[in-house]
């Protein structure tokens, strides 16, 4: 199985005076502490002084660790996070500071000297970025660009996004240093603690990306606010950093991408899916009109026409409608923003692809599906649709307890083309807890998942051969696939599993006992072949990785 989710630039406008001009650097600063460190409390009241009288040139943030004492609450909210960047630069003391990735050291050390020598290296890339808060008031939306002015040659950079509590007061210490006033709080590193992936620019290239949060431990929303800064995961160099005041100010006025599609299945036999896509906004102009172009293998299928009011910053779910198509055994859909009110994006073209593959072929007589439910197990259902009748063969759901793995079986009898689709409610799909799916034909798993928002569907071809011997030592569940490299295998007892890539090289090997949970992020995204051998015989299912 592949799947690909993906937006591609076709054309690229760089402005008169944009190439290889130099912008004013804005210095960060990112500081490790705790509420249970005494020398803390002594370097943080100067440094925090320090660093609010150079606003003008220098961006910070503050982590939080769990040492010399787990007593500090900053880190409970998060200790995650704050790992992975405790990792990153080696840290094993605090107070510490890492100043443009690149200068690591005591906190005390950090004054204006350093801070003026820092600001005085000239950037590569312009950044602008902005906040909101939705209208419930418990979701952070988080908008960054950058543009390059001069080339940045690096395979590794990340965007690195902080959601920050700009000053959170107690009324006596919460830790047992006696600190009281926290500043620049981390509360979430986004999209992951890692960053978010960024390709090597050239002078003139742009990039633009929104992030969103469910608040969480937040003492004032008053003083959330957000920083990010682009950097080399593996020099650890900074480029550039910026900080959000709540007003966006793009690069252009029309511009606009296609960050996400919903309701695309991955495998098809009926030739048809309703889909949507969403649309950010990150050109200066609201978006009152869209020319879209639609195609399945290369042919165009569909124009949409599409009319409505996306303000700048903002987002919109668009429905692209019935598509009807002829299909191969690997199939490309591409979306293309044609037009944005009337007239071409300023920047390039946006064009998502989503790619799938023709549904397989079932003769197995028993249906098995795992489903562990998340949270809100009361959200949760599932049915079969014939899809040449529309008619609902058979149905699940909705579930009693959070958190518990249901297994189900069922048989069909009648040769077609089916639709499993699973619902929920919530519209976070199986996000919460733990939760997952996973539907076996016989010891055939069909697809898997967790992460979708109030519905994902996928089809597979049925066809009743009473002669079909099936499986059923083969217990063997592996989820979610894709994934992002980390695959959860349920099995019984000792398998040596092995992964090979598409040239037929082994690149992973590891004996499990039972289920285990597999890390496999650094293989690199694409499809492989995960075969598992025990003492029975041999199985083995492709998995897909997508980061």
């Amino acid at each position: 199985m592949k799947k690909l989710l993906s937006f591609l630039t076709l054309s690229l406008l760089i402005g008169m005076g944009i190439a290889n001009a130099q912008n004013q650097r804005m210095v960060v600063v990112e500081c490790f502490t705790s509420a249970t460190c005494g020398p803390c409390a002594s370097i943080n009241p100067s440094l925090d002084n320090l660093l609010a009288n150079n606003e003008d040139i220098s961006l910070y943030i503050k982590y939080h660790v769990n040492w010399p004492l787990d007593h500090d609450p900053m880190n409970q909210h998060n200790p995650g996070d704050v790992q992975t960047k405790v990792g990153f630069y080696g840290i094993n003391s605090v107070p510490m500071s890492a100043i443009d990735g690149t200068w690591c050291d005591y906190s005390g050390y950090v004054n204006q000297s350093l801070l003026n020598q820092y600001a005085a290296n000239t950037s590569p890339l312009e950044m602008r970025m902005s906040h909101y808060l939705n209208a419930t008031n418990d979701t952070i939306f988080v908008v960054v660009m950058g543009r390059a002015t001069s080339a940045i040659n690096s395979d590794h950079l990340r965007l690195n996004v902080g959601v920050i509590e700009k000053l959170m007061q107690y009324a006596s210490a919460p830790g047992t240093n006696g600190e009281k006033n926290f500043h620049n709080v981390m509360k979430k590193m986004l999209p992951v603690a890692s960053g978010q992936a960024v390709p090597a620019l050239e002078a003139g290239d742009y990039f633009a990306y929104k992030f969103s949060w469910a608040l969480a431990n937040v003492m004032d929303l008053n003083q959330l606010s957000a920083v990010a800064w682009l950097q080399d995961a593996s020099t650890k160099e900074v480029f550039q950093g910026c900080k959000s005041n709540g007003v966006l100010d793009p690069f252009y006025a029309k511009n606009c991408v296609i960050s996400g599609i919903n309701h695309a299945k991955n495998f098809v036999c009926s030739g048809n899916f309703s889909p949507y896509i969403m649309v950010d906004n990150f050109g200066s102009e609201a978006i009152n009109s869209l020319v879209l172009k639609v195609k399945v293998n290369g042919e165009e299928i569909q124009t949409i026409n599409w009319d409505g009011n996306i303000q700048s910053g903002y987002s919109s779910k668009i429905q692209l409608g019935e598509l009807n198509f002829a299909f191969e055994e690997e199939n490309q859909l591409e979306i293309e923003v044609v037009t944005i009110n009337g007239a071409a994006d300023d920047y390039a073209n946006s064009v998502y692809i989503h790619e799938f593959e023709a549904a397989k072929d079932v003769v197995a007589k028993t249906f098995k599906l795992t489903l562990r439910t998340d949270d809100e197990p009361e959200n949760i259902t599932w049915e079969v649709v014939n899809t040449a009748t529309g008619d609902v063969v058979v149905t699940g759901g909705p579930y009693d307890e959070a958190n518990k793995t249901y297994k189900e079986e069922f048989n069909l009898t009648e040769d077609g083309c089916y639709m499993f689709t699973i619902y929920d409610a919530g519209g976070n799909g199986l996000y919460g807890g733990s939760g997952f799916y996973g539907l076996k034909a016989g010891s055939v798993t069909l697809f898997s998942g967790s992460d979708f928002t109030d519905m994902e569907s996928n089809e597979f071809s049925y066809e009743n051969v009473a002669e079909v011997i099936e499986n059923q030592e083969n217990t063997t569940n592996i989820y979610p696939n894709p994934s992002n490299g980390i695959f959860n295998i349920e099995t019984e007892g000792i398998n040596n599993v092995a992964v090979y890539n598409m040239a037929g090289q082994v690149i992973f090997n590891q004996q499990i006992n039972g289920s285990a949970t597999l890390n496999m992020s650094n293989i690199g995204k694409g499809t492989y072949m995960i075969v598992l051998m025990n003492e029975t015989g041999v199985s083995y299912e492709q998995i897909v990785v997508i980061q």
